[in-house]
C-alpha cells in the first residue's frame, strides 16, 4: 500500500517560498513511511523558474531515496508553464 505526504503549495510558488518547501520535503523524504510526495497545485496561480527549480532539485533527492513525486491539480496558466517545462516527463500526474 502506498503511502504519500501531501506540499499543498501557496498560491504564488516562488523563492519566497523555499524554506518551506524545503522543510517539508526534507521531512517526506526523510520519513521511511512515506514512498511518495504529492505536490498540490489546486491554489497556485503564479510561478516561476526558481520554483521549478526547486522541484527538480528535490525530485533528485526524492528518486536518490527511492521515492516518487507527483503533480496534482495544477490548471489554467500554472498547468501551461509546467507543461512547457516538460515537467510531465520527469513527475507522474495524478
Amino acid at each position: 500500500m502506498s503511502n504519500h505526504a501531501k506540499v499543498l503549495l501557496p498560491n504564488q510558488f516562488d523563492y519566497g517560498y523555499h524554506k518551506e518547501f524545503q522543510r517539508q520535503c526534507t521531512e517526506y523524504i526523510d520519513d521511511a513511511a512515506i514512498d511518495g510526495i504529492v505536490f498540490d497545485f489546486s491554489r497556485v496561480e503564479y510561478l516561476d523558474s526558481a520554483a521549478l527549480g526547486m522541484m527538480l532539485m528535490w525530485q533528485r533527492r526524492a528518486a536518490a531515496a527511492n521515492k516518487k513525486m507527483m503533480i496534482k491539480g495544477a490548471k489554467g496558466a500554472t498547468a501551461q508553464i509546467l507543461a512547457m517545462a516538460n515537467m510531465q516527463r520527469i513527475f507522474e500526474y495524478i
